[in-house]
C-alpha cells in the first residue's frame, strides 16, 4: 500500500491521534506554564493535522490550504501584534479557523455518508467531527465575547478571564464542549439572549450528531453480511 493510499484509509485515525497527543500536552502546559505562543502553536498543528487529513483529493487539497494557511498563520501570531491591533486580529483568527473547521467537519461528515463499510477510521472521524463541532462554537463563543463583552458569567475562580486572550479561550472552550454534552456544570453561564440561544443549538446539534450519525454507522454496520 502506498503512501496516499495508507493516508486516504487511515486520515481520520492520524487526525484523532494528534489532537489527543497534543490535547494532552496543552493540559500539561496550561498546568505547570501558561505560554501563549506554546498553545497557539499547538492549536496550529491540530490546523495542520487537519489539513493534511484533507490533502487526498486535489480540489479538498486547495480548499483547506486556502482556509487552512490564514487560519494556521493568525493563530501562530495573534500574540505578537501591538495591544491597538489585536482585536482585531484576535477575530480574523477566530473568523478563519471557525470556517476552516467547519470546512474539517463539513468533509468529515460527507466521508462518513457516502461510505460503504464501518471501519475504524470512519469511527475515529465520527469522533474527531463530535469534538470539532465544540472547538467550532468555542470560536463562536469567543467572537460574540469580544463582539458583546459579558454575555457569559464565570464563577469568581476568575475574575478577570475576559482580559487574558488565552484564558478567555480556554474557559469558552472548556463551556462549549460541557454545552456540547449536556454536560452543563453551571460555573459559566451565558448570560445575553444570543449567548444563551447559541447554547441551546450547540447542545442540541451534538444530540442530533450522535442520535444520526452514530445510529446511521451502527446500521450500516449492522447490515453487512
Amino acid at each position: 500500500m502506498n503512501q496516499m493510499s495508507f493516508l486516504s484509509h487511515s486520515r481520520f485515525t492520524i487526525l484523532l491521534i494528534v489532537m489527543l497527543l497534543l490535547n494532552l500536552t496543552r493540559l500539561a502546559t496550561v498546568t505547570h506554564h501558561q505560554n501563549p505562543f506554546l498553545l497557539n502553536l499547538l492549536g496550529a498543528m491540530i490546523l495542520i493535522t487537519a489539513t493534511m487529513s484533507l490533502c487526498v483529493e486535489r480540489r479538498s487539497r486547495t480548499i483547506a490550504l486556502l482556509l487552512g494557511i490564514p487560519a494556521i498563520g493568525l493563530t501562530l501570531s495573534r500574540n505578537l501584534f501591538p495591544g491597538s491591533e489585536v482585536h482585531l486580529v484576535l477575530m480574523s483568527a477566530h473568523v478563519t479557523s471557525m470556517l476552516f473547521l467547519a470546512f474539517v467537519v463539513a468533509m468529515i461528515l460527507q466521508s462518513l455518508m457516502t461510505q460503504s463499510a464501518v471501519t475504524r477510521d470512519s469511527i475515529a472521524g465520527a469522533f474527531c467531527g463530535y469534538v470539532l463541532m465544540g472547538v467550532i462554537f468555542a470560536e463562536i463563543f469567543c467572537l460574540l465575547e469580544l463582539n458583546v463583552p459579558n454575555s457569559f458569567q464565570v464563577g469568581s475562580t476568575f475574575p478577570d478571564w475576559t482580559d487574558d486572550p488565552l484564558q478567555r479561550w480556554l474557559t469558552l472552550e472548556y463551556f462549549s464542549l460541557t454545552t456540547l454534552t449536556t454536560l452543563g456544570f453551571g460555573d459559566v453561564t451565558p448570560i445575553t439572549p444570543v449567548a444563551r440561544g447559541l447554547a441551546v443549538f450547540e447542545a442540541i446539534c451534538g444530540q442530533f450528531y450522535l442520535a444520526v450519525l452514530v445510529a446511521g454507522l451502527v446500521n450500516l454496520r449492522a447490515s453487512r453480511p
